[in-house]
C-alpha cells in the first residue's frame, strides 16, 4: 500500500512539473511588443539640393613685373604682407634713369634754340624776299630749315617724356589692395622688363571652383544665385554667382564651375573650406515628399541608384510592411521621396534595421511633420 501510494505520489509531481516546463516555454515565445517612433508624411518639395564642396581662391591675382629693366634697390616684400592701392612694392636704381632724363632735358633745350634760330632767319629771308634783295632759293632754305628745327623740338620732348616715364616706372606700385602671395626676386638683383616681381592678390574679392554633374550643370545659367557655407564658420551666410560654366568636361559627365562671392566677411581667407549649395528641380511635372533620412532601411546602397526601402506602419494590423521608394534628391536634411508614399503615411522612423516585415508593433506619438 505505502508503494503504490509513492507512485502515486512521484507520477503527480512529474505531472506538474511538465505542466511548469509548458508554461515556461509559452512564456518565453511570446515576444515583447515593439514601440515604434514613425513619421507622418506631409511635407512636399519642389526640388532637391546638391551640395559641392570646394575651396575659396583670390578672384583677382595678379603677376606683378616691371615695364623696364634695370637693378633693383633693396626689396623688403614679404608673403603674407598687406599692402594698400598705390604702395611701392619694390624700386630699380633710379640714378641711371635719371641720368637719362638730364640728357634728354639738355636735348629739348638744344633743339629749342636751333628752333629759335631758325624762326630768326626765316622771318629775315622773308623780309628780304619781299624787298627783293635775296632770292627765292634763299627764302626756301631756311624754310627747309625751320620745319627741320621743329621737328627736332618735337623728337627730343617725346625724348623728354619718355625718360621721366621710366624714371616714374622705376617704381612698382600695388594695383590695389591685398595681400602678397609670393615674392620671386631678392635685393639688388637685376630684372628685365616684363620679369615677375611679386604676385598679389585681393582680399575682398574670391571664388571658387568645383566641378557638377551633367544632369546639374543642364539647369545653371551664368549669373544665377548661389548660397556659399565657410566650414569654419557655418553660422555665416554668403551669397555666390555664378561666374563660369565650362562648355567642356574635365571628368566624365562632369563640368566645371565658377562661383564668385557676392558679399564678403571679415576672416574669410584663400583656402578655406567651403560648400556650395544649388537648388535644382525634381524631374519635370512631379513633386517629392520630404522624409527624415532615419527612415531609409540599410538594404546594400539602393539608395544609390534613387531607390530605398521604407518600413509603413498598418494601422489595421497594427503591424510594418516593408516598402520600395523612389528618392529624387535631399533637401534641408531630408530625402525627396518621389514615388513610393502619399500624404498621411505613416513610416517608421527610428530603429528600422530590428523590424521585420510584419512585425506587430505600438504606435508611439508621431513626429513633428514640419520641414
Amino acid at each position: 500500500m505505502i508503494r503504490h501510494l509513492a507512485r502515486f505520489t512521484a507520477l503527480g509531481l512529474l505531472v506538474v512539473g511538465l505542466q511548469g516546463c509548458g508554461e515556461k516555454k509559452k512564456e518565453a515565445n511570446e515576444q515583447p511588443v515593439r514601440g515604434l517612433r514613425a513619421y507622418k508624411v506631409a511635407a512636399t518639395a519642389e526640388s532637391r539640393v546638391r551640395r559641392f564642396p570646394s575651396v575659396l581662391q583670390p578672384a583677382d591675382v595678379s603677376s606683378l613685373s616691371f615695364e623696364i629693366g634695370g637693378q633693383l634697390k633693396t626689396v623688403g616684400l614679404t608673403v603674407g604682407q598687406k599692402v594698400q592701392l598705390g604702395d611701392v612694392l619694390a624700386e630699380i636704381d633710379p640714378r641711371s634713369l635719371q641720368s637719362q632724363v638730364d640728357q634728354a632735358s639738355a636735348g629739348v633745350q638744344q633743339a629749342q634754340a636751333q628752333l629759335d634760330n631758325a624762326q630768326s632767319d626765316f622771318q629775315r629771308k622773308e623780309e628780304l624776299l619781299k624787298r627783293g634783295v635775296s632770292t627765292q632759293a634763299a627764302f626756301e632754305q631756311s624754310n627747309a630749315t625751320l620745319l627741320s628745327s621743329r621737328a627736332q623740338v618735337d623728337q627730343a620732348r617725346r625724348q623728354l617724356e619718355l625718360a621721366n616715364q621710366n624714371l616714374d616706372r622705376s617704381k612698382l606700385l600695388a594695383p590695389f589692395a591685398g595681400t602678397i602671395s609670393r615674392v620671386e626676386v631678392k635685393s639688388f638683383a637685376q630684372v628685365a622688363a616684363g620679369q615677375p616681381v611679386a604676385a598679389l592678390y585681393s582680399d575682398d574679392s574670391f571664388e571658387m571652383s568645383f566641378l557638377v554633374p551633367a544632369a546639374t550643370f543642364q539647369n545653371l545659367k551664368v549669373g544665377a544665385k548661389i548660397a556659399v557655407k565657410v566650414a569654419d564658420k557655418p553660422d555665416l551666410p554668403l551669397k555666390g554667382e555664378i561666374k563660369e560654366l565650362g562648355s567642356k568636361a574635365e571628368q566624365v559627365s562632369a563640368f566645371p564651375v565658377v562661383v564668385r562671392l557676392e558679399n564678403t566677411a571679415p576672416g574669410l581667407n584663400a583656402g578655406m573650406s567651403v560648400e556650395v549649395t544649388i537648388e535644382e528641380p525634381l524631374v519635370v511635372g512631379r513633386s517629392g515628399f520630404l522624409v527624415p533620412l532615419s527612415v531609409l532601411v540599410p538594404d546594400g546602397g539602393r539608395v544609390l541608384q534613387n531607390t530605398g526601402t521604407v518600413f509603413g506602419y498598418d494601422e489595421a494590423s497594427s503591424t510594418v510592411k516593408k516598402r520600395t521608394i523612389t528618392v529624387g534628391g535631399i533637401r534641408d536634411n531630408r530625402l525627396v521621396v518621389v514615388e513610393g508614399v502619399k500624404p498621411g503615411d505613416i513610416l517608421a522612423s527610428a530603429g528600422v534595421s530590428y523590424l521585420a516585415d510584419g512585425q506587430k508593433v505600438k504606435l508611439l506619438p508621431l513626429e513633428d511633420a514640419a520641414p
